[in-house]
């Protein structure tokens, strides 16, 4: 049997051929040949080859008439061939090709197959979380190249937070946290490697909540000004929050200074479509004793503060937009002025407490599905879930064990949509030594079940398939 995960749509194989090849790649198209290195890299860390350019080995051939997301491998005709019509199919083919490869002292031995494969949702996402457990710089390339030979085609990065302003910035030079914290050469070389080998980075800036790194540091710009009683603040659950956490929407500085940040966050990863903006689990109720925030509030013939936490994601969202990129928002904003914000914004649905995946999709949004059971991975014990519990759950559908929210007694789902990009792991607070085998583990169960959208393989069959992968992915990793 061919172990490839994801399953490939179609994959016949002559049992009993097999095919030697030299360890080499050469391709009629100059732009697959910029990703022979990157290859080459993966290739030598694996098996300790490195492969250069040259005839015999593996044929990277441009093919118009394939999708643009999709890979036709061929090793029928006694040559390996791949076919592909973009950078991202060709990626998808050359880690199926590393799955299927045999060393064999100075020749590969591969096995005789055809393979036609895409997927049925192109947003595939793996999120590590950089400002509450920081993460070296080589950390974040392994986890690169495990989205490379997972076909994991996003890297979401959340680089901000309260705990840590891990980005660097010329124009709030306060801003990076001293000693963790990532240099400009080091957000090149993770930008660089991960289009190196078609791995899209999603950087996230993190408001208007989860904000003390900035308004800490900058007071007299991004926080808020309280007339009000002071105390403590609690949220809508009666949890204590900082009054830090939260950045000021009425000021016009505070606004200005934050889409200048992220637009020299764009500017730092050129390569990326989507910039995320954070966009929940903000204190808004702090807003109330802004008189910057009120003033905005009457000024602009806003209700209240939910209205204006709307208001304000559509101003941010709308300068990602003015400079080129999609933004991307956690569910958070509440269903009250949501006609505010472009629906070219994608949401992700995780929580299933401040605004519904059905509701959503209702209201014209594209949605992303980061279900917390069983797609997210944190330290508590007592909320894991394995690769199977994966296998069990689909794109469409929202589960959760927390009593608040609504997917908890009554998971939902949603009808078969393209409105549903696809799915993300979330990785929480939670150190690279202990997610690491967690999320090597989860994603590609998760992947499996993005790639494929119905199921096509029982348990025993995917464990098999998965060891297969996995002694790859434990070498990369290493």
């Amino acid at each position: 049997m061919i172990n490839i995960l994801p399953t490939p749509k179609v994959c016949r194989e002559n049992k009993g051929k097999a095919l030697s090849i030299l360890p080499v790649a050469s391709s009629n198209y100059n732009a697959f040949l910029e990703h022979i290195p990157a290859f080459s890299d993966i290739f030598k860390k694996l098996f300790n080859i490195i492969i250069p350019e040259g005839k015999g080995g593996f044929e990277l051939v441009f093919d118009p008439s394939i999708a643009s997301n999709a890979y036709v491998i061929d090793t029928t005709g006694g040559e390996f061939i791949i076919r592909a019509s973009s950078k991202e199919g060709l990626m998808y083919g050359l880690a199926s090709a590393i799955q299927l490869v045999s060393v064999s002292g100075p020749s590969l031995t591969v096995p005789s197959v055809y393979i036609e494969d895409r997927p049925d949702k192109n947003y595939r996402s793996l999120m590590l979380d950089l400002s509450r457990e920081w993460h070296t710089v080589d950390q974040i390339l392994k986890f690169v190249k495990l989205c490379f030979i997972y076909k994991i085609n996003y890297l979401h990065l959340h680089f901000i937070d309260d705990p840590r302003y891990t980005l660097p910035s010329k124009l709030f030079p306060k801003l990076p946290t001293d000693g963790e914290s990532y240099t400009e050469d080091d957000i090149d070389l993770i930008d660089s490697y991960a289009y190196s080998l078609g791995v899209n980075i999603v950087p996230e800036f993190e408001c208007p909540g989860h904000a003390a790194s900035m308004t800490t540091q900058y007071p007299e710009i991004f926080a808020n000004v309280s007339d009000g009683e002071s105390g403590k603040f609690y949220n809508e659950l009666g949890e204590e929050m900082s009054c830090d956490s939260l950045l000021c929407a009425g000021s016009e500085k505070a606004f200005k200074a934050t889409c200048d940040l992220l637009t020299e966050m764009a500017e730092m990863f050129p390569h990326s479509k989507y910039i995320h903006i954070g966009g929940d689990e903000a204190l808004i109720q702090l807003w109330n004793q802004c008189p910057h925030c009120r003033k905005y509030m009457k000024d602009n013939g806003i209700e209240d503060i939910y209205e204006l936490y709307s208001e304000y994601v559509a101003r941010i969202t709308d300068h990602v937009l003015s400079i080129g990129r999609t933004p991307i928002v956690w569910e958070g904003f509440p269903k009250k002025g949501a006609e505010r914000i472009s629906r070219d914004v994608a949401v992700i649905a995780w929580e299933s407490h401040y605004h519904l995946a059905p509701d959503l999709l209702d209201e014209g949004f594209t949605i992303i599905n980061a279900s917390w059971q069983p797609l997210y991975i944190v330290p508590s014990l007592n909320h894991r879930w394995s690769p199977i519990d994966i296998l069990n759950w689909n794109v469409y559908n929202w589960q959760h064990w927390w009593e608040h929210s609504v997917a908890k007694d009554n998971p939902i789902t949603v009808p078969d949509t393209d409105k549903v990009m696809g799915s993300i792991l979330c990785s929480w607070c939670i150190t690279y030594e202990q997610e690491v085998a967690r999320i090597m583990e989860n994603l590609i169960a998760m992947n499996e079940r993005v790639w494929n959208t119905e199921r096509v393989k029982s348990d025993a069959e995917y464990i098999s398939a998965f060891k297969t992968i996995y002694s790859l992915a434990a070498r990369l990793m290493q």
